[in-house]
C-alpha cells in the first residue's frame, strides 16, 4: 500500500526538481533551500509517512535585465534528475527575457490549507523577488494540478491584501487543477467504492484524509470550510469567490479525454478536474471577466497514442502561453 500511494503521488501531482547548472544560454541560476525535518502523515493510523523535502526556491535569471517573472508553485522541489514537463517553459521564457521562479514549501503534498501555509509561499517568493528587484515588474503565476490550486490560493491571499510584500499576480495559468473540494471529496469516495485501479484508490485514501483533517470532516459536516478553502465550489449559491477573481486574466488548460479516464481509472465527467475548470470559467464570464480563457485540447498531450494520461502539462503550448503573458507586460 505504501508503495502504491507513493507512486500515485508522483504520477498525479508534479514534483518539481531543480537544475543545478546553467543552460546553454548561460543564464544565472540562484538556489536557496533548507532541508525540512519530519514527515507528512497520509492516513489516520499514522502508518504511512512521506519525509519532508527541501523548502526554498530556484530562480532562473536571463542574461539581461528581466522584464517579468513567471512563478511556479509546487510542494516539493526535490534535487533529482527527473525532468518535469512544466520546466519546458523555462528556456523559451528566458529567451524572452522573462525570469522563472520555482518555489517549494518542502511538502510532497501541498494544499495550502491555511494562511500560515500561504505565508511560507509569500515569504519565499517575495524575498526572492525583492532581492533581485523583480517585485515591481509583472508577475505571472502558473501551476499544474494541485500547483494550479496553489496558484489561485496564493492569488486570493494577495488580493485580500495579506501579502507582506504587496504581491499581486498580473495573470494566472493553470493546467487540470482541482478547484472544487466538495466535488473532489465525492470523487475520492467513488474511487474507493469502484476499487478499479490501485493508483486511484491510493490517491483517494490520502486525499480524503487530508480534507477531513484540515477542513473539519466531510462537506456535509463542514461545508463552510470547504467553500472558504476552495477557489470554486459549484454548489456555493453565493458564488463567493467569483467576485474576487473577476478582474484577473486567467487561463485554464485541460484535455478531457473521457474515454481514457473511464477505461483507465473508472472516472467520468463528474470525477475529473475538467468540470471544475468549466464551471469556474462559466461563472467568471457571467461575472464580467473578459480575460478568462478555457483552453480545451483533444489528443494534444505527449504520448496520447501510447495511452498516456491527459493529466499533464504537455497539453500547454508554452510559446503561445508566453505570447499571452507578454501581452500583459506594461
Amino acid at each position: 500500500m505504501k508503495k502504491t500511494i507513493l507512486l500515485t503521488i508522483l504520477s498525479l501531482f508534479a514534483i518539481a526538481s531543480v537544475f543545478k547548472k546553467a543552460s546553454a544560454n548561460n543564464h544565472r541560476i540562484i538556489e536557496k533551500y533548507i532541508q525540512l525535518q519530519g514527515n507528512q502523515i497520509l492516513d489516520e493510523s499514522n502508518n504511512t509517512l512521506i519525509p519532508y523535502s527541501k523548502q526554498g526556491y530556484t530562480l532562473h535569471l536571463p542574461s539581461s535585465n528581466p522584464i517579468a517573472t513567471i512563478i511556479m508553485l509546487s510542494g516539493s522541489a526535490l534535487d533529482t534528475t527527473r525532468r518535469i514537463d512544466e520546466f519546458e517553459i523555462i528556456k523559451p521564457a528566458l529567451e524572452r527575457n522573462i525570469a522563472v521562479l520555482c518555489v517549494s514549501t518542502g511538502k510532497v503534498i501541498e494544499f495550502l490549507f491555511t494562511d500560515k501555509d500561504i505565508d511560507t509561499i509569500d515569504k519565499l517568493s517575495g524575498s526572492a523577488l525583492k532581492k533581485h528587484h523583480l517585485l515591481d515588474k509583472p508577475k505571472f503565476l502558473i501551476g499544474m494540478s494541485l500547483g494550479g490550486t496553489m496558484a489561485l490560493r496564493y492569488s486570493e491571499y494577495a488580493l485580500l491584501n495579506k501579502s507582506q510584500f504587496g504581491f499581486k499576480a498580473d495573470a494566472i495559468a493553470i493546467c487540470d487543477a482541482p478547484l472544487d473540494m466538495v466535488r473532489m471529496w465525492h470523487e475520492q469516495q467513488q474511487a474507493i467504492e469502484n476499487n478499479y485501479h490501485p493508483n486511484a484508490v491510493g490517491e483517494a485514501r490520502w486525499v480524503l484524509h487530508f480534507l477531513k483533517k484540515h477542513l473539519g470532516g466531510s462537506p456535509e459536516e463542514s461545508m463552510d470550510a470547504y467553500i472558504k478553502y476552495s477557489p470554486f465550489v459549484y454548489s456555493d449559491e453565493s458564488r463567493s469567490k467569483i467576485e474576487l477573481y473577476k478582474n484577473i486574466p486567467i487561463r485554464m488548460y485541460h484535455e478531457p479525454d473521457i474515454k481514457w479516464w473511464v477505461e483507465n481509472r473508472a472516472k467520468d465527467y463528474n470525477t475529473i478536474n475538467s468540470i471544475d475548470l468549466a464551471g469556474f470559467y462559466n461563472y467568471l464570464r457571467q461575472a464580467g471577466n473578459t480575460q478568462v480563457e478555457l483552453i480545451t485540447s483533444y489528443n494534444k498531450r505527449k504520448g496520447y497514442k501510447d495511452g498516456s494520461s491527459p493529466h499533464t502539462w504537455t497539453i500547454v503550448d508554452n510559446e503561445n502561453l508566453l505570447d499571452w503573458f507578454s501581452e500583459k507586460i506594461y
